[in-house]
């Protein structure tokens, strides 16, 4: 089974570097959002191995839609992706159940290399601060 993954961020350029990101580390990347609104029906209708979230996001915060998101589906893989690096938000997004933080700006290989780490520990809820 093909590994898949939804991209959720307001800016299209990080959306094109986390989609480049993804597909050299073998996701194929099923859907992409602007917003976080509907991360609970693209995860039930795609069923993804991996979804990466901005925190900042308009309408609802990313920290609220993951936080949402893992109490309907605690098995969902979730890396945040923010400019934001206060401790407050990684403490927030550890304790949502996330399994991993990318610093903003960050490169292909560095998306990578995070979507591969994160779904190996799937069963961990490490937050990697990368940058």
């Amino acid at each position: 089974m093909p590994r898949t993954a939804i991209i959720i961020d307001d800016s299209a350029l990080s959306r094109a570097v986390l989609r480049r990101g993804l597909v050299k580390a073998g996701f194929q990347v099923v859907q992409e959002a602007a917003s976080a609104e509907q991360v609970v029906e693209l995860f039930e209708q795609y069923r993804p191995t991996l979804i990466t979230m901005d925190i900042v996001l308009p309408q609802t915060d990313g920290v609220t839609a993951v936080t949402q998101l893992l109490r309907k589906h605690p098995e969902a893989t979730v890396v945040m992706c923010s400019a934001m690096s206060s401790r407050e938000k990684i403490i927030a997004c550890r304790n949502a159940g996330v399994a991993h933080f990318i610093l903003k700006p960050f490169s292909v290989e560095k998306v990578a290399e995070v979507a591969r780490r994160a779904v190996a520990k799937i069963a961990g809820a490490e937050v990697l601060v990368s940058s």
